[in-house]
């Protein structure tokens, strides 16, 4: 007799057999209990987690010589053929070699026929996604409406290419991959039966490197079985997949967050002379890298030895969350390339040392920026500086740079240039320099303040544009305004009189036109406090 694989021998034979599809089992089961049997099923989900498995047991549930019933017998003449896939009213059909429309013609007309021996015909399509869109639509009024005696169990890993037209016609039942704790113990319960050890590290292993898949997992088993000497250890599922040391794995994660890049090159030299595969390496990498992320946010939700988790509890603290995430997407890129790059070491490499450098969190960075700018605000200083620069930085206020007083001048000087009649009350009002940043202009009556808050806007902006910073400034009324007040550093300041030359237009306009100067001379000259007289005469 030939060798059966675990895969096969441990095949489920009833509902309650098959691992992690509780809600599809009991659903099935409370239908046939209440005789509402469907005529037409899709099973779709990932690969190897029981859609074609399920399949036979309804047929067997529905065909059983004691049936239809929820738990088949197994041994009757149907249950048996069923299980070696010889029944002829249990046809599995594979959609992928049987996908024309000659073939979906030929079942349209089986299913006219009466059942052999059993209650139902059923038809098992497996990778239901590959028919064509021609050979659906010649199915589509057998599916609506069989005769009584059929049933359709479609199964596919691929639900979004089956046609809605199809879909509205089935029961749906949507397949979940297996967990981790429901796969480890299904196969700590098959090596007991087949009186064989796996350690924790290699069942880690096995469940991890099956994605989910339970069939994966078997044939995985099945071949360290065949090959080890009754006990299955981590170290010899890792030579089996191509699987590096942890040892290694673990260093390169340090020598990243060290940006120790001599290092780690000279492992991915070392890795690629003793043969090891160059992107299982960087696969190890990330899946390496996102165990201790999550170790790092939640412990409990990692499934680790306690070797691991004696190793996750050191690296936990070597990188925050935000890098984690930079590192996995910058990996992800990189096997991305490495799969169609011709030197998919020196892709690796590069991407190595990206991962090297100083990491710096954008959002981090804004936030810091803020907190420096409300810093600054309040007038305090970056820690940067020395305590002497703190010291005289601290010693000078914008009173000190800008004269406001002065300042001020300038602004009534500037308005009243504008508006010589209505900027009047601005050369009435007298300055108090309240702080830095603050200044009162006190006014003898409610007239001069009105003037005054009439042109509030344009002082505003021209105190902002003069000294680079925001100057708040207050009008108020007093009847009795004091002339010079030392004390209270009130000052007035009263537009000097400016030196000026009148000029007279006599008969001649065109001969005092020649001795007129010209304004841009007649600035300069102010501001030496002189006047410009225009000279002619001949060389």
């Amino acid at each position: 007799m030939s060798y059966l694989g675990l895969a096969r021998k441990f095949r489920p034979q009833n509902f309650d057999e098959v691992v992690g599809q509780d809600h599809i089992s009991q659903t099935l089961k409370n239908a046939i209990l209440e005789k509402r049997i469907a005529h037409a099923y899709l099973f779709s989900g990932p690969r190897g987690c029981g859609k074609t498995t399920m399949a036979r047991i309804l047929s067997k549930a529905l065909n059983c010589k004691n049936g239809p019933t929820t738990e088949p017998c197994g041994v009757c003449e149907n249950c048996l053929e069923i299980s070696k896939s010889a029944s002829v009213d249990v046809m599995e059909i594979d959609g992928a070699s049987n996908n024309g429309i000659d073939e979906i013609r030929a079942l349209r007309e089986n299913v006219k026929f009466a059942t052999a021996n059993s209650a139902y015909k059923i038809y098992i399509i497996d990778e239901a996604h590959q028919i064509t869109i021609q050979a659906f639509n010649a199915l589509l009024k057998t599916l609506e409406e069989p005769p009584s005696h059929v049933v359709f169990i479609m199964a596919t890993t691929e639900q979004h290419k089956i046609p809605l037209t199809i879909l509205s016609r089935c029961q749906r039942y949507r397949f979940k991959l297996i967990s981790s704790s429901e796969m480890s113990l299904a196969v700590k319960n098959i090596a007991q039966k087949e009186n064989f050890a796996i350690d924790p590290e290699a069942l880690n292993i096995v469940t991890t490197a099956s994605g989910g898949s339970m069939r994966d997992a078997l044939s995985l088993l099945d071949q360290a079985v065949s090959s080890s000497s009754g006990k299955v250890t981590g170290e010899y599922i890792r030579g089996i997949l191509g699987l590096l040391p942890k040892d290694i794995i673990a260093s390169v994660t340090e020598d990243i967050a060290k940006s120790d890049i001599q290092t780690i090159l000279k492992t991915v030299k070392e890795i690629n002379d003793h043969g090891y595969n160059i992107l299982q390496f960087a696969r190890d990498l990330r899946d390496h890298l996102r165990q201790v992320m999550v170790y790092l946010i939640n412990p409990e939700a990692t499934e680790i030895s306690s070797q691991d988790k004696k190793l996750f509890e050191i690296q936990k603290s070597l990188f925050t969350v935000s890098r984690h995430i930079s590192m996995n997407n910058l990996l992800s890129k990189a096997l991305e390339e490495m799969r169609w790059h011709d030197q998919p070491r020196t892709v690796l490499e590069m991407y190595l040392l990206k991962m090297s450098e100083p990491y710096y969190n954008v959002g981090e960075l804004i936030n810091r920026i803020s907190e420096l700018e409300k810093s600054v605000g309040k007038g305090s200083v970056f820690e940067s500086e020395t305590p002497q620069e703190k010291e005289s930085t601290a010693d000078i206020d914008i009173s000190e740079t800008i004269d406001l007083i002065d300042v001020w001048t300038e602004i009534v000087s500037e308005i009243l240039k504008k508006h010589p009649l209505t900027a009047q009350s601005l050369k009435k009002a007298v300055i108090k320099v309240i702080g830095d940043t603050s200044v009162q202009l006190i006014v003898g009556g409610q007239f001069d303040y009105e003037g005054i808050i009439n042109f509030q806007e344009q002082i505003i902006k021209l105190f902002q544009r003069k000294t680079g910073t925001d100057i708040k400034f207050k009008v108020v009324v007093e009847k009795n305004i004091p002339q010079k007040q030392q004390e209270e550093n009130i000052v007035v300041k009263e537009e000097k009189s400016k030196s000026y030359v009148e000029y007279e237009v006599k008969e001649d306009l065109k001969e005092t036109a020649k001795t007129a100067v010209p304004k841009h001379i007649e600035n300069i000259a102010k501001k030496f406090k002189a006047t410009a007289k225009k000279i002619t005469g001949e060389k």
